[in-house]
Parts: C-alpha cells; structure tokens; sequence
C-alpha cells in the first residue's frame, strides 16, 4: 500500500489516480475552511488553484501547535513532504499510462497549471496495453 502512493514505477488507471487526487483537495479545501476562511468561491477557488500553500497553512492552524515547536516543525514538514512526493508519483504512473514522461509532472509545481494537469490526468483515458 506504501508503494502505491511513494512509488513513481508502473501505470495507474482513471480511478486508482482519481480517488487519491480527490481526497488531496478536499484535504485542501478542508485545510482552506480550518484556518479561518469563510466558505466562498474564492476560498475553494484559492484552495484549489495552490493546495499545498493552503494545506501548509492549515497545519499551522492545527493541533500542531499544541506540540513544543522543536516536534512540530519536523512532523509538519515530513507531512508536507510526504503529501507532495504521493502526488508527484501518482502523477507519474498516470503520465505513464499515456506513454508520457514523469517529466510532466513538474508542472504540479505552478500553481495555474497543477489542477489542469491533474483533471487531465484524472479525465482522459490511457492507453491499452497490448495483450
């Protein structure tokens, strides 16, 4: 199950990438609502178009803060970290199923362009394998 998620090795269909995809941002829109953000089209907007900033914050806002700073500060970045590698990899098996480089996953590091990349990844079919 680990390897599923940190793994960049290996193609992945629709809803194997699609269902990870979804939860990362509704953890985004979650983490947007948890900080103190009204529910608008700009909040979900914001949420969506830089989930790892909003997500960021959202752990600043969290329970984190009841650790002593010297335990949070490395558990929240091992999180962050972790999160952003999980999409990264899931993206790249899903650029695999197009027959496309993992290259184009560094896209997900623009803003504007990491949703569009990840709908299209979510929503167009992949290639079938020979048999």
């Amino acid at each position: 199950m680990i390897a599923y998620f940190l793994s960049p090795t290996g193609r992945l269909d629709r809803r194997a990438y699609f269902i990870p995809v979804a939860l990362f941002y509704s953890l985004s829109v979650v983490s947007a609502l948890a900080t103190g953000s009204r529910l608008s089209w700009s909040s979900v907007g914001g949420a969506l178009d830089n989930p790892l900033g909003v997500i960021g914050r959202g752990m600043d806002a969290s329970l984190l803060n009841a650790l002593p700073f010297a335990l949070a500060v490395p558990l929240g970045f091992a999180f962050l970290a972790l999160t952003v590698w999980a999409c990264f990899a899931l993206t790249i098996k899903r650029l695999h199923d197009f027959d496309r480089s993992g290259w184009w996953s560094a896209f997900l590091l623009f803003p504007g362009t990491a949703l569009i990349l990840m709908l299209f990844c979510a929503l167009t079919p992949g290639r079938r394998l020979a048999a």
